[in-house]
């Protein structure tokens, strides 16, 4: 347990370094280019998908670090395959887009994953800044990813048809990108923007805004009830050394355990999912974490790559082989590895590993 509280304590210190901050900063600026690429192009009215393949395309692959650190954010497109899932929506059938965007973080600690941090995000354009939920499919949409009730895929979709039920401990497994025609864009918790709306099918940022402090959860809760010794002694160790972390709203900024619901521009997400504050705690060395999430996303990436291999996609090959770099501390899984073949649509992947150097052992 000192080794993961080591690397927390590690994680902790380098947010304040120079290059972390330069990392955040070139982060946010390709987001913002992708986004205001697709609004210019696509005349204020883009398609979703194109603007996706602009952020991604945007954000390419790209590292920052120092002799403490490294990291390396990269970004895919699959072309000619969607996310398309059904589930019930009430009492019927209803068959939707899981999302559009999977964002990423791994954090890497003498040599081995020990954290990971996942949200499967929605893209949901404007004309100004005023997002409008009163068609079905946007309803459909906003109950899937906020309530995550049993799905699986349909024929052709990258998802694996077989029955997931995957829990949303920290209330961000599933996120909404709310576009502006600015070239911008907000993201919030689906959960959080359900409750937000509240019956209306209209929201404008300023309903964001009047949010009186940023919404957040804390995954350490359903960890407590799991580990609670644990996870008491690594609050403990924080708190001593990092009492800043804690300030209100509480534990919301503790890196990894810490989560916000709420970011209002590509600058605040961006320092927010770095610093681990965004997305479900998919897996944690030695510590509690969503297993069927975990699961999940080895499903698709197996999926994604079985497609890359058929297609020969060498850019997806390498992505992958990045991503599996390094290994999961204590962890095994079983891939799905049912292929389909569709041929719409699409789906990214922003990527971002965190690798630290180890540091001194912990008292």
């Amino acid at each position: 347990m000192k080794e993961v509280i080591d690397c927390i304590k590690k994680y902790i210190e380098i947010i304040y370094d120079e290059k972390f901050i330069v990392h955040w900063k070139r982060l946010s600026e390709k987001l913002l280019d992708g986004i205001q690429k697709g609004y210019k192009n696509g005349l204020y009215e883009p398609d979703i998908v194109k603007i996706i393949e602009y952020i991604i395309n945007s954000i390419g692959q790209f590292s920052t670090g120092n002799n403490r650190f490294n990291i390396s954010t990269a970004s895919i497109f699959i072309h000619g395959n969607n996310s398309q899932v059904e589930f019930k929506y009430y009492k019927k059938n209803a068959q939707r887009e899981l999302g559009d965007i999977i964002f990423i973080l791994s954090v890497v600690y003498n040599g081995e994953k020990f954290f990971e941090k996942m949200t499967i995000n929605q893209i949901k354009k404007s004309k100004n800044v005023s997002w409008n939920f009163s068609s079905e499919s946007a309803k459909e949409q906003l109950y899937l990813l906020s309530r995550f009730p049993t799905f699986q895929g349909v024929k052709g979709s990258l998802i694996p048809m077989k029955k997931y039920d995957l829990p949303n401990y920290s209330d961000c497994l599933g996120t909404h990108g709310l576009l502006y025609s600015t070239g911008d864009f907000a993201l919030i918790s689906s959960k959080q923007l359900e409750a937000i709306l509240a019956g209306r099918n209209n929201l404008k940022l300023e309903n964001l805004l009047r949010v009186i402090s940023d919404s957040f959860c804390f995954p350490c809760c359903y960890l407590f009830n799991k580990n609670f010794e644990d996870c008491l002694y690594i609050l403990h160790k924080i708190v001593h050394f990092f009492p800043e972390c804690f300030r209100y709203p509480f534990f919301s900024n503790l890196p990894i355990f810490g989560n916000h619901c709420i970011s209002y521009n590509a600058y605040d997400f961006s320092d927010k999912y770095l610093r681990g504050n965004i997305g479900e705690l998919i897996y944690a060395k030695k510590l509690p974490y969503n297993k069927p999430a975990f699961q999940f996303l080895q499903d698709l990436l197996c999926a994604i790559k079985n497609k890359a291999k058929r297609k020969q996609l060498k850019n997806v090959l390498e992505f992958l082989d990045s991503f599996y770099h390094y290994k999961y501390g204590d962890q095994g899984y079983e891939s799905h590895r049912e292929e389909n073949n569709y041929e719409g649509g699409g789906i990214g992947i922003i990527h971002t590993t965190v690798s630290l150097n180890k540091s001194k052992k912990i008292d």
